[in-house]
């Protein structure tokens, strides 16, 4: 039966979290009559009406039996929505409030899991206190929750309730005012109840069973239309989606292909770079007439004034190695035009480094 009314519970919870908030109004405006507790327990009932969100003295009542017997007939002239709601009010002082870290997955049943530890995080066992908890922060980083946790000893408000219970009056909830003004309430029955039994009452047999059947196919609904705005979604953004495959694939053709060039470069050489080196080698009375590069081995063959000096040239730069002339060196005639001044023809080969 426990777990039957816990799942009774939790489907309550979930068919309330899909109503219109139109349709669940702040429960500290609703009409109500509210009772409040001074700070001495044998202290008179002060009965208000709060309807329309105005509220009006009805009247401060002695607990003897004449004074009970005219809290009785003040109550029973009030309107009958308002006496379903008995609010009791305390002191500010008088709710406790701490905040409390829990794991982040304890948000999904945070009632349950603050009930399991009350002991732990309070003075009291769960069953010696009326408390309301609410999420007021989450890290997700670091997978924790923060909670606030209102409390009220039930010791504080067995007197009170004994009173009430004489003159016919069932409290639903307790509220205080909290440090920032605003109104702090916890629930004296169970928050499906509480919020909602005038509701529950005033509804028909047949309306009742319109609900059910609605509260039963509203989640499969749901998820029929989110399914389908999902799925259009996602075929208007599947021109998109293709465009990005081919640039993808583009882009990955043309990596293959920069790869392959970079691998090709490893072991041949780069050209413009050993042509860059080689002119920076070379003396200025000296003219290339042929370089080639081939499978990591360097040929170039040109015009001196004096070839001897080459050979220490290139292999003073560690990207070349063995450089050597491949023919003999041979003496170029002047021509006449020139300025006098004979050149030697060479053919150089060397190794390239890595």
């Amino acid at each position: 039966m426990v777990i039957l009314h816990d799942f009774a519970s939790w489907w309550a919870r979930q068919m309330l979290s899909l109503m219109p908030a139109r349709l669940t109004p702040d429960a500290t405006r609703a009409d109500a009559i509210t009772v409040s507790l001074r700070d001495a327990t044998d202290s008179p009932l002060d009965l208000g009406l709060r309807r329309r969100q105005r509220e009006t003295a009805i009247g401060s009542f002695r607990r003897d039996e004449a004074g009970l017997r005219a809290a009785t007939a003040a109550l029973r002239s009030q309107p009958r929505a308002a006496r379903r709601h008995i609010v009791l009010r305390i002191p500010g002082v008088a709710m406790l409030e701490r905040l409390v870290t829990l794991p982040l997955a304890a948000e999904r049943d945070l009632e349950r899991v603050i009930g399991y530890e009350m002991d732990r995080l309070t003075p009291f066992l769960g069953d010696q206190v009326y408390w309301k908890a609410s999420v007021c922060g989450r890290d997700r980083a670091g997978a924790r929750l923060q909670a606030r946790l209102l409390l009220v000893p039930k010791s504080a408000l067995a007197t009170i309730i004994a009173a009430l219970a004489r003159i016919g009056g069932v409290p639903r909830a307790v509220e205080a005012a909290g440090p920032n003004g605003a109104t702090q309430r916890i629930d004296l029955l169970p928050a499906a109840v509480s919020r909602h039994r005038g509701r529950i009452v005033a509804l028909s047999a047949g309306l009742a069973g319109g609900l059910a059947l609605a509260a039963l196919t509203l989640p499969f609904v749901s998820q029929a239309l989110e399914r389908g705005r999902v799925e259009q979604a996602i075929a208007s953004l599947q021109p998109q989606a293709d465009q990005a495959t081919e640039l993808r694939r583009r882009i990955a053709a043309g990596a293959a292909g920069a790869d392959i060039i970079a691998a090709e470069r490893a072991a041949v050489g780069d050209a413009l770079q050993i042509l860059a080196k080689v002119t920076d080698l070379m003396p200025d009375d000296t003219v290339l007439s042929e370089l080639s590069l081939r499978q990591g081995r360097l040929a170039i063959s040109g015009q001196s004034q004096s070839a001897a000096r080459l050979i220490p040239a290139l292999a003073a730069d560690p990207l070349i190695r063995n450089p050597a002339f491949v023919a003999p060196v041979t003496r170029a005639p002047t021509s006449p035009g020139g300025n006098g001044v004979s050149t030697d023809l060479f053919s150089i080969h060397a190794e390239l480094g890595s």
